[in-house]
């Protein structure tokens, strides 16, 4: 595990736009990663304001924002047939797994994938 790079989930992004100081010290000096599921899921957050929305894509052009390739597909299947999460979540821990990177999040539901490297914040 590589500490200077991980992959950011959106529950940790919209955190840090909470202000959750915890946050903003653990992403500090680190190369973030960025499923395209949760670059939308924070774009698409309910009542964003334009001055929130240009903060959050501004944050979002700092980080390697990743599609969905066909590997990562495949490994979107598997997790999703063997864990029965739901598409996003399972989109974003296959980003995790196919770059070999650990998933920051603050959602618990991620524990449950033993084949992620999932490292979650509690505050």
């Amino acid at each position: 595990m590589n500490g200077d790079r991980i992959v950011a989930d959106t529950s940790l992004i919209i955190n840090l736009f909470n202000g959750v100081e915890e946050v903003r010290e653990l992403i500090t000096g680190r190369n973030l990663f960025v499923s395209i599921i949760s670059e939308i899921e924070v774009l698409s957050y309910p009542n964003l304001t334009s001055e929130d929305s240009q903060l959050l894509k501004d944050f979002l052009f700092n980080c390697y924002i990743v599609d969905i390739e066909p590997t990562i597909k495949d490994i979107t299947i598997e997790l999703r047939a063997k864990y029965k999460t739901k598409l996003p979540d399972a989109v974003i821990a296959a980003t995790a797994i196919y770059f070999d990177l650990p998933l920051f999040t603050m959602d618990k539901g991620f524990k449950k994938i033993t084949d992620l490297q999932a490292v979650v914040l509690s505050v």
